[in-house]
C-alpha cells in the first residue's frame, strides 16, 4: 500500500500510515483513483528545509576599502554565476504556471461529448439529451480534475527544485567570509554596477547605492 499523505510505501496491511499517521491508500483504490489522485503530496513532503542566511557583515568605512571588498566579493561570486541562473530560470518557469480553467474544460468536454455521442445517437434506442449532458459533465469534471492534479504535481516538483537551488545559493553565500552585501546584491553584474557607481562618484558609499536603487526596484516590481 501507499500512504496518500506522505507517499511512503507501507508493507503491512493497515489503513494508518506508520510514518505520518495519515490514511493509507490501498492498491485497488490507487488503481481506481490514480487519474485524480493527489500525486503532489509526496513532492510537498519532500520539500527540504530552507537554509538560513548569515547576516551580512558591516561594510568597510572608506571608499577604497569598499571598492577592494567589492572586487573581492565579485571574484568570489562570479565562480557561482550558474547558481543564480538556475534559481532565476526556475522562478521564471514557475511564473508561467497557471491553474486549469473550468470554463475551458467545460467547452472541451462539450465538444468531446458531441464527437462521441452524436455519431452513436442513431444506434441508440432513444435520442435522449440527458445522456449527452451526463457525458459532457463526466468528461469536463474528470478532465478538469486531472489537469488540476497535473498542475499541482508540476508546481510541487518545481517548488522543490527551486528550494534546492535557493539552498545551494544560501550555502554558497554563507561560505563567503566577510560578506557585507545581502544575498540579493551579490550577483556579479550588480556588483559591477556598484563598483562603477563608486568609481565615477555617482554615489559615495555602498549604503548610498543600495538606498538609491531600492525605490527604483520597488517601483519596477509594483
Amino acid at each position: 500500500m501507499i500512504c496518500k499523505e506522505c507517499g511512503a510505501k507501507i508493507e503491512n496491511l493497515t489503513r494508518i500510515c506508520p510514518h505520518c499517521g495519515g490514511r493509507a491508500l490501498v492498491d485497488d483504490e490507487l488503481e481506481t483513483w490514480s487519474f485524480i489522485a493527489d500525486t503532489a503530496a509526496s513532492k510537498r513532503h519532500a520539500m527540504p528545509q530552507e537554509v538560513a542566511l548569515n547576516a551580512p557583515c558591516p561594510p568597510p568605512e572608506t571608499m577604497a576599502a569598499q571598492l577592494a571588498g567589492l572586487e573581492r566579493l565579485r571574484d568570489y561570486f562570479v565562480e557561482y554565476s550558474n547558481l543564480y541562473q538556475v534559481a532565476d530560470d526556475l522562478r521564471y518557469i514557475e511564473s508561467g504556471f497557471s491553474h486549469p480553467s473550468f470554463l475551458f474544460w467545460g467547452l472541451a468536454g462539450g465538444l468531446a461529448a458531441a464527437l462521441v455521442y452524436f455519431p452513436l445517437s442513431p444506434f441508440l434506442p432513444h435520442f435522449v439529451w440527458t445522456y449527452y449532458f451526463v457525458l459532457w459533465a463526466a468528461v469536463s469534471v474528470i478532465g478538469y480534475l486531472r489537469a488540476g492534479r497535473r498542475y499541482e504535481r508540476r508546481a510541487a516538483e518545481y517548488a522543490v527544485l527551486r528550494r534546492q537551488a535557493e539552498n545551494d545559493l544560501h550555502v554558497m553565500y554563507n561560505h563567503c567570509e566577510g560578506c557585507f552585501l545581502p544575498l540579493e546584491w551579490t550577483p556579479p553584474p550588480r556588483i559591477n554596477r556598484m563598483i562603477a557607481a563608486l568609481r565615477t562618484g555617482e554615489v559615495r558609499s555602498i549604503q548610498d547605492y543600495i538606498g538609491m536603487d531600492a525605490p527604483m526596484r520597488a517601483a519596477r516590481s509594483a
